[in-house]
């Protein structure tokens, strides 16, 4: 199976994102978003795991979730990956005003591994940008717009389904913090 360790975004989240997408939609872009349901924080993709090694996964995302409380975590701002000359992938900042889900992500990456960037939600993949300049004017205007709040209280381990018509997320276990 194929998998990594995130969070789903919480549904109350979700309209504000999906908001900003749709004024993204009128951009001068190709791109591939993000459907509703499948809005995640990544801390580390996994890759393909066998049973065993989910079970294993599991038991150690459990002991490591032990050592963090719940914190609020705040999505705001607009990032260009990896940057404005080559942009990849439209995101949302994700962050803590005390810096635990990055210390969380580092965690979560020396004890059970994996590919982990800095914490960040996926908008889209961008295939093509017809106006670069156009469309760095208009990403400028929205830059530090703020989507909201939410408690980070679990860490997920899901599964991604690649099927012909998206991803499929499924959340296989999930465990408490603190």
């Amino acid at each position: 199976m194929r998998c990594f360790i995130g969070f789903l975004v919480p549904r109350a989240l979700k309209k504000p994102i999906v908001e900003l997408q749709e004024k993204i939609k009128k951009l001068p872009i190709k791109a591939k978003f993000v459907e509703p349901e499948n809005l995640h924080l990544c801390f580390s993709f996994l890759g393909e795991k066998t049973e065993k090694e989910i079970e294993e996964i599991s038991a150690k995302l459990d002991e490591l979730s032990k050592n963090f409380k719940s914190f609020e975590v705040m999505v705001k701002g607009v990032k260009l990956i990896p940057n404005e000359k080559y942009v990849r992938v439209i995101a949302l900042d994700v962050f803590d005003e005390n810096r635990v889900l990055e210390g969380l992500r580092l965690e979560v990456k020396r004890v059970i591994g994996g590919d982990s960037k800095p914490a960040h939600l996926t908008l889209c993949r961008v295939k093509n940008i017809s106006e670069k300049a156009n469309f760095l004017e208009e990403i400028r205007k929205i830059k530090d717009i703020s989507v909201g709040k939410f408690t980070l209280s679990s860490l997920q381990l899901i599964k991604s389904e690649l099927r012909r018509t998206g991803p499929i997320y499924t959340a296989l276990h999930e465990s408490k913090l603190g």
